[in-house]
């Protein structure tokens, strides 16, 4: 028999609402004035623990994992717009779910936080009688640092998405107050390079678009700015840009279409004549 002890009814609740709806393979479970008792139906104490724990585990994440991710957004790192908390919490699950690269870790080897919990609960549920907060304060201190280390991976990722959206901002202000130079651009994107193109498809070499380049525009941005594609496209500021490409998750791609949004018009590599260009790229 295991006691779980809790200072907050509310926790306590919420835990046992969580474990009620699991699979109870272990025995069975009682709620009662801010304490939960977990009944095994084995003598075996070691292999009841050994299917309860899993179970214990995915219930703590699911019924607080989010709360405590929050208040460390919230009270270590004071962003108090709700907003921004919800953006921070959905970036630090795309790293926790693995859909983002933990550039800090790089290639190490990281224990999973499941498995965090699951030691922690070992030692606990070997003393029969545990308190839940001291649980939280004493024993999951390394799952909770590992909490703290995405919130910051997070944290540094909505900073460079910050950044990212003032940058297109102050680009899309920069084309719109720019007469076009250009009425046509026809960009062809294939084997990981982009190839401007006139309106009348004759090729634009790399030589001819650097002296296109606007250089005050070089000078007097706070930030780079890509001089092989997106200065050139800038300094142009054509009022029609069509794209020729089956890689729309490109990140160059991705912000030219930011930039210039309706100017744009997206098509396949199939639909460029490339019998007009290939004489003009041979002969450069």
């Amino acid at each position: 028999m295991i006691y779980i002890v809790f200072q907050n009814g509310q926790d306590a609740q919420r835990l046992f609402a969580e474990l009620s709806k699991a699979p109870q393979p272990y025995g069975k479970l009682l709620y009662d004035d801010k304490t939960i008792t977990v009944f095994f139906h084995e003598s075996n104490v070691a292999h009841m623990r050994a299917l309860f724990i899993p179970i214990f585990t995915s219930c703590i994440i699911r019924a607080f994992e989010a709360r405590w991710l929050l208040s460390i957004i919230s009270r270590t790192f004071f962003y108090e717009n709700e907003e921004e908390q919800q953006q921070i919490l959905q970036l630090a699950y795309s790293f926790i779910d693995g859909e983002r690269h933990d550039y800090r870790l790089g290639k190490k080897t990281n224990m999973p936080r499941e498995q965090l919990i699951a030691q922690s609960l070992h030692e606990c549920l070997h003393e029969g009688l545990f308190s839940f907060e001291s649980l939280m304060t004493f024993r999951l201190k390394p799952y909770y640092d590992r909490l703290m280390h995405y919130v910051e991976l997070a944290i540094d990722e909505y900073k460079l998405e910050q950044e990212y959206q003032s940058f297109v901002h102050m680009l899309r202000e920069i084309v719109a107050s720019r007469p076009p130079q250009m009425s046509v651009v026809h960009l062809l994107y294939e084997n990981e390079t982009f190839q401007f193109f006139d309106d009348h498809f004759f090729y634009m070499s790399p030589q001819q678009l650097k002296q296109l380049i606007d250089r005050r525009l070089m000078v007097s941005q706070p930030m780079y700015i890509d001089t092989s594609v997106l200065a050139p496209l800038v300094s142009l500021a054509p009022e029609k840009i069509y794209m020729y490409t089956d890689a729309t998750d490109i990140g160059m791609i991705q912000t030219i279409q930011n930039v210039f949004q309706e100017r744009i018009e997206l098509r396949t590599p199939l639909d460029f004549p490339k019998k007009y260009a290939y004489n003009d790229i041979h002969n450069e």
